[in-house]
C-alpha cells in the first residue's frame, strides 16, 4: 500500500486535501479533569457539551482513521507535579488548576478519557501551559517526522486548541480543525471561537470530511 495526497469535500464545500506522511493529528487535554463528570472542571459546563460534540467518539474515529492511513497521531496532555510547584498564578486558568488541584501526574484526573488512551506507534508529548507548543517536545517531532499539517482536535477550542492554531500557523503548518472533534465549556464558546478566532489561522472542517480524505490517500 502506498499514501499520497487525498481530496474531499469540507464542511464549508472547499476541497480538503491531507497527506498522509506529512501530517499530524493531535489530541489535546482529553484527560478527565478537563471533559469528565467527576473531573476537576466539571462545574465549568465541559462535560455537557463534550457530550454535545460528541467529542470522544468523534475524536476516537478519527484517530483510528489517522492510524490507517499512516497519519501520526500525538497525544497532548497538560501534566502538574502534586502540589503544582512553580506555576505562577498570573492568568485565571491558572490560578483555576491550582485550586481545584487538576490534572496532577499519575491521578485519574490526569489519565486520558476512556476510549481515546495512547495505542502502538502514537507519541505522547507533556505541556505545562495552555499552547501546546510551549513547555513541550511537540515542535521537534514535527520538525524531525517532516510535518506539514496538523489536525488539531481535543479541549478547549477556545483556549488550548486556539492557542495551538494560532501559534502552528506562524510557524508555518497548515492547520485543519475539524470542529465537532473540539469542544469547551459551552456551545458560544466553541462557535466564537471557531466561526471568528480561528477562522483566519485554520480550515474549518468536520471529522466526517478528514476520514474520507484520509480513505483516498491509500491505493493497492
Amino acid at each position: 500500500m502506498r499514501a499520497q495526497a487525498a481530496t474531499a469535500t469540507g464542511a464549508a464545500g472547499g476541497v480538503l486535501a491531507i497527506d498522509p506522511g506529512k501530517t499530524a493529528l493531535l489530541i489535546q487535554d482529553m484527560q478527565n479533569d478537563v471533559i469528565m463528570d467527576g473531573g476537576a472542571f466539571a462545574d465549568s459546563g465541559a462535560p455537557i457539551h463534550a457530550r454535545q460534540q460528541n467529542v470522544i467518539a468523534n475524536a476516537r474515529r478519527l484517530a483510528d482513521a489517522c492510524r490507517r492511513a499512516g497519519v501520526t497521531v500525538i497525544h497532548v496532555w497538560f501534566l502538574c507535579e502534586p502540589g503544582h510547584p512553580k506555576i505562577r498564578r498570573n492568568a485565571p486558568l491558572f490560578e483555576g488548576l491550582i485550586d481545584a488541584d487538576a490534572v496532577v501526574r499519575g491521578t485519574w484526573g490526569a489519565a486520558p478519557v476512556p476510549g481515546l488512551e495512547p495505542q502502538g506507534a502514537d507519541l505522547v508529548v507533556e505541556k505545562m501551559s495552555m499552547s501546546a507548543w510551549e513547555t513541550s517536545r511537540l515542535e521537534s517531532y514535527l520538525r524531525h517526522g517532516g510535518i506539514e499539517t496538523i489536525i488539531n482536535t481535543g479541549a478547549w477550542t477556545n483556549m488550548s486548541i486556539e492557542h495551538t492554531a494560532r501559534t502552528g500557523a506562524d510557524k508555518g503548518f497548515r492547520i485543519v480543525v475539524p470542529e465537532n472533534a473540539c469542544s469547551t465549556m459551552n456551545g458560544d464558546w466553541h462557535r466564537a471561537s471557531i466561526e471568528y478566532a480561528m477562522a483566519n489561522v485554520a480550515e474549518i472542517t468536520e471529522v466526517d470530511a478528514v476520514i474520507a480524505a484520509l480513505g483516498r490517500s491509500v491505493r493497492p
